[in-house]
């Protein structure tokens, strides 16, 4: 019997007997291999036969999500949550249909009811809360993650959303705070001490954010995000040559040079004996960044002295 006779004589069989799990890994095998039309075909007809098996309208809709095929998403979706309105795996899924579809308040909605259905889980109320960031409705975002706090206070992504949504208010100072939590409860995970250190930047802290983006480059050495802070930290501590130390490492580091050659040329920018290669920086930024206001001042002011 060749390979695809017998996923045929698989997916029948599991069929006969109801078996979900069985369906799910034939589907499962099947996108391994890249056949996703395939494995769509099998989980189509899998949900018209097992209509009570929620966890293949579940796996439909993410392949329907996967290619924007939103009139049939839309469709199963229906069908799916009036035969399982208690599911919170599909009004999960249907969030993350909506969030696809820029549709935020679907999609909070949808997450909201998800993360009242699994108390448990946490990232339901991490998507709802996006969802209200993403539609610039950040007090409901901060509402929802101090409430899921109670449950998940040693989570640590739910402290870091409440201190971007902090960010977005223009609290920094706040958002300190909850990025030091978030650092505790995962200190290995080198994007909070990042978060951590943009936000006391913010807060003017200078001292506090050099040693916080020294802390993070202890444990990821190319990082254009750290070196940024470093540079600007020590710019304004007044230790030019640590910062053009930062400046110099963060273009290094980046995958796309030209944001880290921009801030490398404004620093220059301010060194007269430096002019020359400040141009060259903030004409190569410009050119990939054209709404970058600072840079074409900048290179305005050094180009045309009767700005």
């Amino acid at each position: 019997m060749d390979e695809a006779s017998d996923l045929d004589r698989r997916f029948h069989d599991a069929l006969a007997q109801g078996e979900a799990s069985e369906v799910l890994r034939i589907s499962d095998e099947l996108q391994r291999e890249n056949r996703f039309a395939e494995s769509r075909e099998r989980l189509e007809a899998a949900w018209e036969a097992l209509p009570s098996e929620p966890r293949i309208a579940e796996r439909l809709l993410e392949l329907y999500q996967r290619y924007h095929n939103w009139r049939a998403f839309d469709a199963v979706l229906e069908q799916a949550l009036d035969a399982h309105p208690s599911a919170g795996e599909l009004h999960f899924a249907a969030g993350i249909g909506y969030e696809a579809r820029r549709d935020w308040q679907e999609a909070w909605e949808a997450f909201g009811r998800a993360a009242a259905l699994a108390p448990e889980e946490a990232e339901p109320v991490l998507r709802q809360a996006r969802a209200y960031r993403l539609a610039h409705r950040v007090d409901d975002a901060i509402r929802v993650l101090k409430k899921a706090l109670r449950r998940h206070d040693r989570h640590a992504p739910m402290h870091a959303a409440i201190g971007y949504a902090w960010i977005q208010k223009g609290r920094a100072d706040r958002a300190v705070d909850c990025f030091r939590k978030a650092r505790e409860r995962q200190p290995d995970w080198q994007p909070y001490i990042n978060d951590l250190a943009g936000a006391l930047m913010l807060c003017e802290r200078w001292q506090e954010a050099a040693q916080a983006a020294i802390e993070s480059l202890r444990l990821r050495k190319k990082d254009e995000r750290a070196w940024t802070v470093f540079a600007i930290a020590n710019y304004r501590l007044g230790d030019l040559e640590r910062a053009e130390q930062g400046y110099r490492n963060a273009v290094r580091a980046a995958q796309s040079p030209t944001r880290a050659k921009g801030n490398y040329g404004l620093f220059l920018a301010r060194r007269p004996e430096r002019l020359l290669e400040a141009v060259r920086l903030l004409k190569e930024a410009y050119e990939a960044h054209p709404d970058w206001t600072e840079v074409e001042e900048r290179l305005a002011e050094i180009t045309d002295p009767s700005v």
